[in-house]
C-alpha cells in the first residue's frame, strides 16, 4: 500500500531539503569521508534525496519510509560522533588535507564557516525532524493495519531509532 499521507509526504520533503541544503552541502560534505557507515544507509540517504518528485507522485511504502528513517538516524548519530567533534579540524581553512580545499573567494570562506558554525544545530534540527517522521509514520501504521502486526514491529533495527537520534 502506497503512503500519500500529506503530513508524511511533506516531512520527508523537508527534511530531504534540509539534509541537502544545511548539512550535506558542498561546504562540509567533505568531512563525511571519515564516518564509519554503511553503504547501505548512504544509498537510501541519496535515493531519497534525489526522487523526492518520484515519490510524490508514487507514494512510499513503509519499508521504504522505515528505510530512510533509520538511514537518517545512523547519519545523525555517526555524524554526531565522528564528525563534529572534529569538524573544523576536517575542514579548516588553513590547513591543507585532503578534506580541505583552497577557496578562491572570500565569500565562500565565509559561507564554509557559517556552515561549520551551525553544522551542530543543523544536525539537532534534521534529528527532530526525523524522529518526527518516525512517529507519525508508526502512528499511520498503526492506524493502518489494525488487528494486524504493523510493518514498523517487523523491523529489528528500528528499535534503536531513539538511541540514534539522542
Amino acid at each position: 500500500m502506497a503512503i500519500k499521507n500529506q503530513d508524511i509526504v511533506e516531512l520527508v520533503e523537508k527534511s530531504t531539503i534540509h539534509y541537502t541544503k544545511n548539512i550535506y552541502n558542498r561546504h562540509i560534505r567533505k568531512a563525511f569521508m571519515t564516518m564509519q557507515m554503511s553503504r547501505a544507509a548512504w544509498e537510501t540517504l541519496e535515493r531519497f534525496t534525489d526522487k523526492s518528485d518520484y515519490y510524490k507522485v508514487q507514494g512510499y511504502q513503509f519499508q521504504e519510509i522505515y528505510e530512510y528513517i533509520h538511514a537518517a538516524a545512523t547519519f545523525v548519530y555517526h555524524a554526531r560522533k565522528e564528525v563534529l567533534p572534529n569538524l573544523k579540524s576536517l575542514l579548516s581553512a588553513g590547513s591543507e588535507t585532503m578534506l580541505s580545499r583552497q577557496s578562491a573567494g572570500g565569500s565562500d570562506l565565509i559561507l564554509r564557516k557559517m556552515a561549520m558554525d551551525n553544522f551542530g544545530a543543523n544536525l539537532s534540527i534534521f534529528a527532530d525532524m526525523t524522529n518526527e517522521l518516525y512517529v507519525k509514520t508508526v502512528a499511520l501504521d498503526k492506524e493502518e493495519h489494525q488487528g494486524q502486526r504493523a510493518v514498523y514491529e517487523r523491523i529489528d533495527e528500528l528499535k534503536e531509532v531513539g538511541q540514534l537520534l539522542i
